[in-house]
C-alpha cells in the first residue's frame, strides 16, 4: 500500500520563518496529488519533507503504516524527479537510469531488465547510449523520469518537472506523465504553480498560500466551489473577475448592486444565503467567472440572467474565442465570449450573467459566504 498521512506538519527556518504551517493531507493508494499554489506558497518544502530532503519542525509522515519521520531518503522507497532533471552529464542515458539500481547492488540482469523495460514506456529505447547534452528538454525529462520509473517506488514525487520546457512540450509531457500514472498504477505527489496542470492531471488538487491549505478537492469541485477570494482568482484561466458590490432589496428581491450601479439578480437559493447570513445593506464581494459572461447579440441567455452594461478596452481575438477586458469604473473585468463578436475598443456592450453562474464572497474574510 502506498498511501500518505501528513499530520500537523510544520517547517520553520532559522529566523522563525514558516515555510509549512499545520499541513494535514491523507492521500490515498494510486492517488494523482497535486499541490499547487503561487513561489513560495510552501508546496516544494512540503515535497521535500515527505521525501526526507528536509526535516520535518513538527508533525509526522506515514507511509502506508510505517513512520518515516528519522527514516533516511534511500530507505523510504520513494523516487523523485526534480525541476533541472538532476542528471549525471559524464553518464549514457542508460547508466543514468542503472546508477541507483548498482547503488542498492542489485543483480546486472535485473537492472538491464528494468532500464530496457522503463525506456520502452517512455519511448527512449534510441537514446541509451547518448550522455544528456545531447538531448533536448523532453528527453531529458523522459529520462529523469525512467531513472525513477526503475526502482518501483510506492510514491513518485515530482517538483514542477515541466517548468524548464517550452509550451508545445509541456502539454505533451502533461499527457505522457498522466498517462504513466495509469500504467504504473501507483501514487504521485506533483508540485506545480501552474493551474492548468493541476486541473487537467490532479485527482485531488491542494491549493497553498503562505504556508497554509486553503482547499482540497478534485479539480472540477474547487473550480465549482471556491472556499474564498484566492482560490477562485487562483484557479480558472483567466481568473475569476472579483467585483465589490452591496446587498439591496430589488422589487422585492434580494440583489447585489455593483459600484456603477449595475444590478446583478440572484437565484432563490443565494437570496435566502444573504438574508440569513445577515448581508442586507452590507457590502460584499461577486465573482464572476470570464467564460460565463455572455454576449447578448451573439450567445443570449434566455432566461433567469442579469444584465452588466461596460466599455471595451481591449479586445483579444484567441481563434476559437474572444477575450473582451472592460472597464467597470475603477474595476477591470474579462469576458471571454464568442469568437464572432464584433465588439472591438471603446465599443459599449452588454453582458448576461446566469444567477447560478455567480459566486459570493464576505468583503472582510473573503471567504465565501455559504
Amino acid at each position: 500500500m502506498s498511501n500518505l498521512s501528513l499530520r500537523n506538519i510544520k517547517k520553520v527556518y532559522p529566523g522563525d520563518v514558516v515555510a509549512v504551517r499545520d499541513f494535514n493531507l491523507e492521500i490515498e493508494d494510486k492517488e494523482f496529488i497535486v499541490l499547487v499554489g503561487p513561489s513560495g506558497c510552501g508546496k516544494t518544502t512540503t515535497l521535500r519533507m515527505i521525501a526526507g530532503l528536509e526535516e520535518i519542525t513538527e508533525g509526522e509522515i506515514f507511509i502506508g503504516d510505517q513512520l518515516v519521520n528519522n527514516i533516511h531518503p534511500k530507505d523510504r522507497d520513494i523516487a523523485m524527479v526534480f525541476q533541472n532533471y538532476a542528471l549525471y552529464p559524464h553518464m549514457s542515458v542508460y547508466q543514468n537510469m542503472a546508477f541507483g539500481l548498482k547503488l542498492r547492488k542489485m543483480d546486472k540482469a535485473e537492472i538491464d531488465s528494468r532500464v530496457r523495460n522503463a525506456a520502452d514506456i517512455l519511448e527512449i529505447e534510441s537514446l541509451l547510449d547518448r550522455k544528456p547534452k545531447a538531448l533536448s528538454g523532453g528527453q531529458r525529462q523522459r529520462v529523469a523520469l525512467g531513472r525513477a520509473m526503475v526502482r518501483d517506488p510506492k510514491v513518485f514525487l515530482m517538483d514542477e518537472p515541466l517548468s524548464n520546457l517550452d509550451a508545445k512540450l509541456r502539454v505533451q509531457m502533461r499527457t505522457e506523465i498522466a498517462k504513466l500514472h495509469k500504467r504504473l498504477n501507483t501514487t504521485f505527489i506533483y508540485v506545480t504553480h501552474d493551474q492548468t496542470e493541476a486541473m487537467t492531471m490532479g485527482t485531488r488538487i491542494v491549493i497553498m498560500k503562505d504556508g497554509d491549505i486553503q482547499q482540497v478537492g478534485s479539480p472540477q469541485f474547487v473550480y465549482d466551489n471556491p472556499v474564498n477570494v484566492f482560490v477562485a482568482s487562483f484557479i480558472g484561466s483567466p481568473q475569476m473577475n472579483i467585483l465589490q458590490g452591496r446587498v439591496i432589496e430589488n422589487s422585492g428581491k434580494i440583489a447585489v448592486e455593483l459600484l456603477n450601479g449595475n444590478i446583478v439578480n440572484l437565484s432563490s437559493e443565494k437570496e435566502e444565503r444573504l438574508t440569513k447570513a445577515g448581508y442586507l445593506g452590507k457590502d460584499i464581494l461577486i465573482g464572476i467567472r470570464p467564460e460565463n459572461l455572455h454576449e447578448t447579440e451573439v450567445d443570449p441567455l434566455l432566461d433567469n440572467y442579469s444584465t452588466l452594461t461596460s466599455v471595451v478596452e481591449v479586445a483579444e481575438l484567441m481563434g476559437s474565442e474572444t477575450y473582451l477586458y472592460l472597464a467597470m469604473l475603477d474595476e477591470k473585468i474579462v469576458a471571454k465570449v464568442d469568437p464572432k463578436t464584433k465588439k472591438r475598443a471603446d465599443d459599449q456592450v452588454e453582458l448576461r450573467v446566469h444567477w447560478n453562474r455567480i459566486h459570493l464572497f464576505d468583503k472582510e474574510t473573503e471567504k465565501a459566504i455559504t
